[in-house]
Order: structure tokens, then C-alpha cells, then sequence
């Protein structure tokens, strides 16, 4: 097991006319503490990777938040389940996918437990950022 990483399997459904099932792969790394990496199969088209903040999902829960290319609102599916809509926006459309809030939150204390709120900073190598940004 990976002491530096958190990993999660996420159901989603694809809103829309015929909503459809998915899955992404929701990825947390105390090397990229403010960042949510997420990993959707959407089939023959190969994977879409999205990052956005960890703030962002955890804000989401609560209340709308997102700026941008990304936003999160809390909701209540149907049937009465708590859910998050994450609303994604690309040059090629725009998606809005469902997910249980339980799950998000299971995989946020996870996140936290890695890396607590507000520590973000001190698990930052910017040396190594700056290698990368420069390409030096």
C-alpha cells in the first residue's frame, strides 16, 4: 500500500437524456497536496483526466462552489440519496456527472488523513515544482 497516495474506484452517472454509468479513478498524492486527480473511463475513447482541488470536491459537498472549468454542487438524487454534481466544461462540451456524497467523503477523510487541512505547504517540494514549471 501506497503511504504517500490515496486511490478510490468512483461510480458516477452521466446526466442527461439517457444518463449513463461510468467510473474514474480518483487519485489524492501528499506530493500534490492542493489536487484531486481523476481518471474517467469513458470507453473506446480512451480516459479524460481531469485536476481540480481538493478544496473544491470537499467545498462541493456543502454547498456550489467553481469557477471556471469546474464546478460542484451538493444535491439529492430521486430517490432522497445525498449526491454531488460535478459540472465539467471543455472547448468540446460540457459534462455533468453524479456522484454519492458518501463516497466523496469517505475518500476526502482519507485525502485528510494523508495530508491535513491547512498542511498542504509543508508537504510542497518547490524545488522540484520549479524544475518542472522552468524545464531546467
Amino acid at each position: 500500500m501506497d503511504s504517500t497516495a490515496v486511490h478510490t474506484m468512483l461510480g458516477l452517472t452521466l446526466l442527461g437524456d439517457l444518463p449513463m454509468p461510468l467510473t474514474a479513478q480518483l487519485e489524492y498524492r501528499a506530493e500534490d497536496p492542493y489536487a484531486v486527480h481523476a481518471t474517467f473511463d469513458v470507453g473506446p475513447d480512451g480516459p479524460v483526466r481531469w485536476v481540480f482541488a481538493r478544496d473544491l470536491l470537499d467545498e462541493g459537498l456543502v454547498h456550489p462552489v467553481g469557477d471556471g472549468d469546474v464546478h460542484i454542487s451538493p444535491c439529492v438524487d430521486p430517490v432522497g440519496r445525498h449526491t454531488v454534481q460535478i459540472e465539467l466544461s471543455s472547448s468540446e462540451g460540457i459534462a455533468v456527472l453524479e456522484a454519492s456524497a458518501e463516497d466523496l467523503l469517505r475518500f476526502l477523510e482519507q485525502c485528510y488523513r494523508l495530508v491535513g487541512p491547512g498542511l498542504e505547504s509543508l508537504h510542497l517540494d518547490l524545488d522540484a515544482a520549479l524544475v518542472r514549471l522552468l524545464g531546467c
